[in-house]
Order: structure tokens, then sequence, then C-alpha cells
């Protein structure tokens, strides 16, 4: 059993113990330049040293005690930077530090100013610090200050500043921008995170050396000099990133500098796992016990790749946020905001989970809020399920299904940049919006205000640029006569075309006497007017107050809204005349469900290389209702789009098209496209219904285009010769002994990277992207390649650690620096069998193969045969709880670690035996059981055909049902050729999914494409409540002939158990 809490809780024995949520009150305290404040309930404000002094103001802090929530809308005053993407913030007094990969910056109603990566501007008066020009050849991935605000440090990809070398990291004057010359050190790859104390420089990234001297990924650096800190030496080893990328995402020191935080992608800090994050202990200079097994225990989930992204610690030093990002949505580790205590040594839990559905690239954390920003559109409402809304093997971002729609109002809508509850990780009413691509990247959190920076110009609805501040001085103070508005909570999502109330609360010292609203379509600018459905110009209404007269009353005003998006602002007047000065506003939206939005499929050219720049993309769209328009765009990897006149530019631009049949339910498309350049390029395509809607996210497809490119080649030259696309004859070797993979990689061009794959897929060992090789390993293919390759060929070889017996899958790939990586087709492939000479393998069955969902008691009782042509020594039972992806382990437990029970053997050693394994179980769970048998030479059974079975052992649980109002009943007829199927599927934990069979006269099953052929096929019914335990369902067949159909219905629930029996009726189509 996993929980996570949002209070204070305390489990049953046997569960994970919650027992603690951030300590918001605590006090700690901290010194800056010489002044010392108290954070948390006992704070008194911001650091009086804070100064406007540009060279000698410290480091800005958060307030810890200001409760109040940032503003929704930012500044307009601030310069624009327009392109490239925000990679970091920093603030010394008044003045702001932006790190990127941007080009220029201009003031407001300015001209451009040439000022790469990285860039200055005054917060007092909006204006680009014209004296701070630093000329760096490359990007900056981290900017931070030494808390006396003296000096300024940045790390990146960068090797000279201002002409004098400075390799990936380097200290500047924060004035001028001049790298200090006293300050050295060199780093042997990119540096991407900085963290800056008194006494040392906290520097992460990818590199192997600082300095010339061994630090992997993390090194400690004397603040004044650049010297490696001898004594700080934590390396992060075992990339397990994308790729098996190695890097350092984030570095944090708490506020009273005692610990450092490290957000990595690593498996190890100091030869100790420490997967995703660690904590060291500053005046130690040692790896903490502290240590969260969530990766570990999930990553098997996600493909065994590392997505943590970024992190933040509260300012009371009681807990932190990491975030994640670019994996997909799967909780608990992907697309989530994850919070935990400070304090802790093994095994210690999140105090809570926030779903996002997609990315989070950013946090900041105040003493009132939890700030976000990324890619992501939903977020937890403050009602949600425990530990997160929605099944966990379901996606519901953008482009997934229908979306966050799906979960009701167990979410709340926010494009990109959202804040959170600090008590509870669920969303709090703050929801200023913003239109970045990639999404918000950068983010600080400071006493004056909250600077957000990504790949987008408008945020909070203002163009801002890529960086956006927002003023905590622009917030209007608390007034006597105030609005609210309560309900719907801000980002709700309502039923479009049904009524519900808009609702709030209104303050007046002389008495209300209204309130008015107003209702603005965000997309139309239109009102809705007095009658409540027609929209026009301006138009305020006058809610029904509930106590006329009073200083204090609910007012509300019942509504019904078209699907669309809505601004509602509502403002008191009181008898006296006097109208509230400033307006209550809050945004919601209003959804079909009975009108869903399109589907969009790129089909051609296949992704990866175009040999052209003009040709023709097909695909196809689908909707419900039909599809009207197509929207295309083209865009390179630094966020430039194709423009209407061929041109390229860092401003967003689209081009509209048609479907071949305008207004059909499923159509074909063709768009004609030339492109000015060579290289990378993505295209979007989105299709629009006949009612305006787009599709959610469109699909995508990213091709390299050239002219002469050719994806590179290799050949396998030992242990036996293999030329693709010829394939080689099995090998077979003895166990017990290495083996050397050798060959040749060759590019016309340049070669960037050569990488193998190698999995015993009998004993499930494999190598991993990190190069480490087990049964827990996940499968990835390894670069054997050095870092920098940059040849036109390559002799590469790989010895493996001595072989168990087994059959073993081996490819080798080559990747060049266009990005064209060997085809599929030309791999080098090698299967090699590990077998003893002369003893066939194994073979083990289990007398049962299927699923059994009527498991009442947490016990199995296993039971099965092996053979072997010498003697079965050993059969061995793994027991995977699918819900968990944890295994059984001998000594009674569950662990994320693989493991084998031994079962009982009838004849041990005899050619054949039965064999018997009862299993106490430890918890509920969706158990796959597989079974292998092991001979007297020690081979394990090589296939597990006819020893895998399914156990849904849920004690107590009861199964889904339909309830009895369900259409079609027995015997209906449908005119017109369309078979609705609609109704309402409960059960006591939760309704995964409904699904149907349409079966003809003659036997034939129906697809979902309305095709009749093979009997048995399930077409899945549209949900409008996935995982609650109550949800409607839909599905509207295509056109069928007339005729005579059965129709079967069957709901299944999160457990994956499903009705007992089907529901199965006749029904009759007449033209």
């Amino acid at each position: 059993m996993r929980v996570w809490s949002r209070a204070v809780a305390v489990l049953a024995a046997g569960a994970v113990v919650v027992a603690g949520v951030p300590a918001l009150a605590g006090v700690v305290t901290v010194t800056d330049a010489g002044v010392t404040g108290r954070t948390g309930a006992q704070a008194t404000g911001g650091s009086a040293a804070l100064g406007a002094a540009r060279t000698v103001a410290t480091r800005a802090q958060v307030t810890p005690g200001d409760t109040r929530l940032m503003p929704s809308t930012p500044r307009t005053d601030t310069p624009r930077i327009t392109n490239g993407e925000i990679t970091d913030i920093e603030v010394i007094g008044n003045r702001v530090f932006i790190a990127g990969t941007f080009t220029s910056i201009a003031n407001v109603g300015g001209t451009a100013i040439a000022q790469k990566s990285l860039a200055s501007y005054n917060l007092d008066t909006g204006k680009v610090d014209t004296g701070f020009k630093p000329t760096i050849d490359g990007a900056v991935a981290a900017v931070e200050a030494s808390p006396d605000g003296t000096s300024l440090y940045i790390a990146g990809s960068f090797n000279t500043i201002n002409g004098v070398t400075k390799r990936k990291i380097a200290r500047l004057n924060p004035t001028t921008g001049a790298p200090v010359a006293a300050f050295t050190a060199t780093a042997s790859a990119r540096a991407t995170a900085l963290a800056v104390s008194p006494t040392a420089v906290y520097v992460g990234g990818q590199f192997a050396t600082v300095n010339g001297v061994a630090r992997s990924g993390l090194a400690a650096l004397n603040p004044t000099t650049g010297v490696v800190d001898t004594a700080f030496n934590l390396p992060v080893t075992g990339g397990i990133g994308v790729g098996g990328m190695l890097t350092v995402q984030q570095l944090k020191l708490t506020h009273d500098r005692s610990k450092l935080l490290v957000v990595h992608t690593g498996r190890q800090i100091a030869g100790q796992d420490r997967y995703g994050v660690a904590l060291i202990g500053t005046a130690s200079k040692a790896l903490l016990p502290w240590r969260t097994r969530l990766w570990e225990d999930n990553l098997s989930f996600v493909g065994g790749i590392q997505r943590v992204f970024a992190g933040d610690i509260a300012p009371d030093d009681s807990y932190f946020v990491v975030t994640s990002g670019s994996g997909g949505d799967r909780p608990p580790i992907n697309d989530t905001a994850i919070a935990y205590s400070l304090t802790g040594n093994d095994h210690v839990e999140p105090l809570w989970i926030s779903r996002h559905f997609d990315s989070i690239y950013s946090v900041a954390i105040t003493a009132t809020a939890v700030y976000v920003g990324g890619h992501f559109s939903w977020q937890e409402s403050p009602t949600s399920n425990v530990p997160w809304p929605g099944l966990d093997n379901v996606g519901y971002g953008t482009g997934q299904g229908l979306s966050g729609y799906g979960l009701g109002d167990q979410v709340v809508r926010r494009d990109h940049l959202g804040a959170l509850d600090p008590l509870t990780g669920t969303a709090l009413e703050w929801n200023p919006g913003s239109n970045s691509y990639e999404g918000e990247k950068a983010m600080l959190a400071t006493a004056r205000g909250l600077l957000v920076g990504g790949d987008g110009n408008v945020k909070g609805g203002k163009t801002t640029g890529r960086v956006a501040f927002f003023d905590m001085s622009k917030e209007p103070a608390p007034s006597a006569l105030d609005t609210t508005v309560t309900t719907p909570i801000e980002g709700a999502v309502k039923q479009a075309g049904e009524s519900f109330d808009l609702g709030g609360q209104a303050l007046a010292p002389a008495g209300v006497s209204k309130v008015q609203v107003e209702v603005m379509d965000r997309n139309s600018g239109k009102y809705l007017q007095a009658d409540l459905t027609t929209w026009g110009a301006f138009k305020s209404l006058n809610a029904t107050v509930a106590a006329p007269n009073a200083t204090s009353t609910t007012w509300k005003l019942p509504v019904s809204l078209p699907a669309g998006v809505y601004q509602i602002q509502a403002r008191t007047v009181g008898r006296d005349g006097a109208g509230d000065t400033t307006k209550a506003i809050k945004k919601i939206e209003a959804f079909r469900f009975d009108d869903l939005p399109p589907a969009t499929r790129i089909t051609a050219p296949t992704a990866g290389l175009i040999a052209t720049q003009s040709f023709v993309a097909t695909g196809t769209a689908t909707d419900d209702k039909g599809v009207s328009s197509m929207i295309y765009s083209f865009r390179t990897p630094d966020n430039r789009y194709l423009q209407d006149d061929g041109s390229v530019a860092a401003v967003y631009n689209t081009f509209r098209g048609e479907p071949d049949v305008l207004g059909a339910t499923s159509a074909t498309w063709q768009y004609e496209v030339t492109l000015p350049t060579e290289g990378q390029w993505r295209m979007t395509a989105t299709a629009v219904d006949t009612a305006g809607q787009s599709d959610l996210r469109g699909d995508t497809r990213d091709w390299t285009v050239s002219a002469t490119g050719v994806p590179p080649t290799v050949a396998i030259t030992a242990p036996v010769a293999m030329t693709p696309p010829t394939a080689a004859a099995p090998l077979t070797v003895a166990p017990g002994a290495t083996v050397t993979f050798a060959g040749t990689a060759a590019d016309e061009d340049a070669l960037k990277s050569v990488e193998i794959y190698l999995r015993n897929n009998t004993t499930r060992e494999a190598l991993a992207a990190d190069g480490t090789w087990g049964a827990d390993s996940v499968a990835a293919y390894h670069r054997i390649s050095p870092t920098n390759l940059d040849a036109a060929t390559f002799d590469w070889s790989f010895t493996t650690v001595p072989l168990t017996p087994g059959v073993y899958d081996f490819r080798v790939r080559a990747t060049d620096r266009l990005g064209l990586t060997t085809s599929n087709t030309n791999l080098g492939r090698l299967t090699v069998t590990a077998q003893v000479p002369g003893d066939a393998f194994p073979n083990g069955l289990l007398s049962f193969t299927g699923t059994d969902q009527n498991v009442d008691r947490l016990h199995l009782d296993l039971a099965g045969t092996a053979t072997d042509d010498k003697g079965v020594k050993a059969v061995r039972v793994a027991l995977r709880d699918l819900d968990t992806g944890r295994y059984a382990q001998p000594n009674g437990t569950m662990a994320a670690a693989f493991a084998t029970l031994d079962a009982t053997l009838a004849a041990p050693n005899a050619t054949s035996t039965t064999f018997t394994l009862p299993v106490d179980l430890p918890t509920k769970g969706n158990y796959s059981v597989e079974a292998w048998a092991v001979d007297t030479a020690g081979q394990q059974d090589g296939s597990t055909s006819g020893a895998t079975a399914k156990y849904l052992v849920y004690p107590g649980d009861a199964d889904p049902t339909l309830e009895p109002s369900i259409t079609p009943v027995e015997g209906e007829v449908y005119p017109g050729g369309r078979i609705v199927v609609t109704g309402r599927a409960v059960d006591d934990v939760g309704m995964q999914k409904v699904e149907l069979q349409i079966t003809n006269a003659a036997g034939q099953g129906m697809n979902a494409a309305g095709t009749f052929g093979r009997a048995g096929t399930w077409i899945a019914a549209f949900l409008t409540s996935p995982g609650s335990p109550g949800s409607n369902f839909a599905y509207t067949s295509p056109v069928v002939p007339a005729g005579t159909y059965t129709v079967t219905i069957r709901g299944m629930d999160n457990y994956g158990q499903y009705q007992q029996p089907v529901r199965t009726v006749s029904v009759t189509v007449t033209d």
C-alpha cells in the first residue's frame, strides 16, 4: 500500500507512515552580508540590506512573512527578449540577470541590443543595463550571485568571455560582466548548475574533471580563485538520463547553508545509491544518509530513464520540492512535483505528490506557495483524489485522449504557470497563463515578486517577451469595499450548456447595494448579455444578493455557457454609491463532452532523413462531428518558425489548409512545403472540427533535411562477422567466459556516437544506458564511443562480463553530427546463446496460465511441471505486482528489486517433475506470475511460454457493474445506420474503462473503423470520468449496414477486474 497524505495521517501497520507536513511556521536563522533575519511565522520581512546600489546589494531573498500570492498580471515595462530559451534568472538588489540561448534584448519600444546568452536590466527603471556587456561564445545554463552580491558566477557550454579563455565556469564582475582573471575553473564538459556560499562555489554538470582534477559531475571550488576543494569529492556516476546522460540539473543550498540539495540524473553519489536527489552536508563535505526509494521503485514504469528536472527549498528549510518533465504523464515520478522533508535517513517518503500531466521545468517556493512553470495545462484541484487524480497508467496530458477534461472537477486549468498549496500540493488560485512552446524553464521568487522565464512572449495575458516580472508592489492593497468570486474555483472546467452558479462574497461598509458581474468570452472579447444567451458589447449583469444592504453578503448569478474560455469579473457597489475599485477576476472554461476535439496524425514523410527541401506532408484527421480545417507549423530546434514569405524568424507562425474532404469525420490531408534551409525541422499538424475546436495537441514529425545526408553504417567483425543488412548465423558459446564484440562505424561526414544494446533474454540481465549490468537494469543503448567523437570512422569494441547461460540479443548503431541514426534495417545484430555443450535448456510450465480475478484472500497456490534432458534442479517463480512494479521477496516483503521464490519439487534432479509453491502475499495487487525451470548445470528455462499467469488479488473488492438505465435495450431499433451505446458504469473503487463488441448476424465482429471481420474485437467507449467510482460512457458507431446485431458491453475497474457477467442485447439497424 502506498499513500501520500494531504493532511497529517498515521496509517495502519504495514503501510507507509506519513505523519508530517511542511512546518511552515519553523524558524531558521539566515545570515547575509552581516544582516540576520528570521524566517517562518516569526519573520519580520525582507532584509534591509536589499538596497538599490548596483555593486553592493546582496543577493535577493524571498520575504518569508509575506502571505500574499503573487499578482497574476506582470509588468509590461520591462525589457524584451524575443528569441531563444531562458535557462536561469538571478537578482542582486535592483538588478536582474538573465541566462539562456537568446541573442538580443530591447527596451520596450526600442531597438534590439545585441547581447548573447547573458543580459541584465534594472528592476526599478525597467531599462536594459547597457554597462553589463559580457561577450560569451556559448550558452549559459546557470547564473548565481555570491551572498554579498559582489560576484556573479556562470556555468554553461562557453569557452571564452570577452576573448579570454574561460571554459564552462566563470566568475564575473556584476557591474560590467567582465571575467575575473583571478578565478579559473576549467571544466572538461558542460556545466549546468550552481550554488554559492561565502566559502564555496558548488558546480554540477556533465564534466569529468575541473582544473584537471577528477570530479564526475559535481565539484566545490574556492569562490575567489576557482581552485578545486580536494576534501569535497562526491562523484555523481551511472547516468540514466535521456540517452544515458549524466548531469546535475539543480543545486540548492538551504538558507542556513548547512545542506546542499543535488538534483541529478545519476544512480549514485560517492558510490552510494541516490537516485534523483541527494543531500550533502556542507560542513562535513559528506553525503548525508537521507535517501528516497521513489525513483528506484518506479523507473521501470518509464523505461528506466530519469526525468527529474528542477528543485527548490522552502524559505524555512523545512521541505524541498523537485519536479520532472519531458517523459510523459506517469506518476509518481514523471510530470509531477514532489515534496520532501529535509530531515530523515533512508526510505524517506514524499510529503505529497502533485500530478501535472505534463512537464514541470521550474519551481520557486515562498512562505505562501510553491510556484511552478512548465508545459502543463492542468493542476490538481483542492478536492482531487489522494495521492493524485486519474489512473496511473493513463495519460491525461494535452493531446492524450480527452486530456484533463475527462477528470472533471478533480483538476483545474493552468497553462504553463501555477501555484501549489505547500501543505497539500493542490492548486492555489493563481492562474496567469503563458503561451510558451516548450515551457517556462526558469523561475525565481524574491521579496519584490516572481520572475519567470520561458520560450513564449506572452505571460499573464501581457506581452512581456521571454521573461516576465510579477511585481508584488503592483498588487492592490486590500480594501474594506471588496468583492470575491468563490465559485467556480479558478480554472474550473464546467459542462457546456448546463446551468451552474457564479458566486462569491461582497463587502461594503455602507451596505451592499448590488454586485455587477461581467462574463467575457476570452477568444472573441464579447460579453454575455442580459438575456444570458446572446453575446455582444460590454455588459454588466446584476447578481442576486443574499442580504441586500448588509455590510457582508453572498451573491450568485446562474449561467449556462457554450463551449469556450471565459473571464468572470465582479464588482460590489455600496449603498453610498461607492464601487469596488478593483474587480475580482476569475478564469474558467466550458467544455462540450458531446462534441469531442479532433485527432490528427502525420503519416508521411517518415521521420528521419529527407533529401529535398520541397516535399508534400500527408496525414489523417478524425472527429466525431467532422473536420473543417487544418493548421500547420514548421520550426527549427532553436524555436524559429517558417514565415509566410519563406523566411525563418523567432515569431510563432502557422499555415492553414483544408482536409481532402471538407466536413468528413475521417479525412486525409496534404500540404506542400518548401523549407528555406537544410537541417533539423519539426512539423506540427492540428485538425480543427466543425465547431471550431482544435486538436488538443496535434501531431508532430521531426526530419533532418539534407540533400547529401546518409545515416551512418556499422559492421560487426567479432566474435563473428556481420555486415548489415545480411544477418549472421546465431552463435553458441560456453557459459562462464567473456565475449568481445568489435566492429566499425562510418559516416560520410562525421560520427557523433556509437552505442550498443545487450540483453540476456533468458535471465533478464541487461546493459543499462550507464553501462550497469544486471537483472534489475533497464535495457537501453549504452554509448561506447568517446563523448567528443568527431570522425568519419571509428573502430569500436566492447567486452562483456562472464556470460551466464541464456540467449543474448546484441545490437550496435551509430549517430552522426546531423543527428541521423543507423536505421533499424541496418543495425548490427547478433544472437548469442551461452549454453553448456550437449545439455538442452529445461522447460517449466504452470498448471494455470490464464487470468484469475476471483481471488478472495492474500494467498496463491501455484503448481506446474518441469522437464530437462539431464535433470531439473529447481523451479523459480517471480511474482510482480503490476500496480507498484514491486516483486515478492523471499523474506515475505515487496521490493523493486527483481526476485524469485523457489518452488518445492516432487522429484529433485529428475528429468520430469511436478512442483508446488504456496505463497502468502504481503499486499493486494495485480500479480503477474512467471516460472522458470533450472537444470542441474545451472541453465535456466529459455522461454516463459506456458509459464505465465495473472492473478487479480483484491480481497473484498466488488466487480464493476453497469447501471440498469443503459442504451440500447433488448430489441432496440436504430434508423440511420448508427448504433448508439450510452449508460453509466460504477465500481466501489473506480472505473478504468468500458468496452463493447458489435457482432453482425454472420458472427463477424466490428473494429473501431467500422469494418467487420474477426470476432471478439473490443472497442473502447468514451468515459466522462475515468478513474472515478462512477462514470458515464458513450459510443456511436460508424454507419453499418441494415440488419440485426449483437451488442456486448463490459466494464473494467481500476484494478483490472471485469464486470461479471457482461451485458448483451440484440438490436436492429434500418436504412
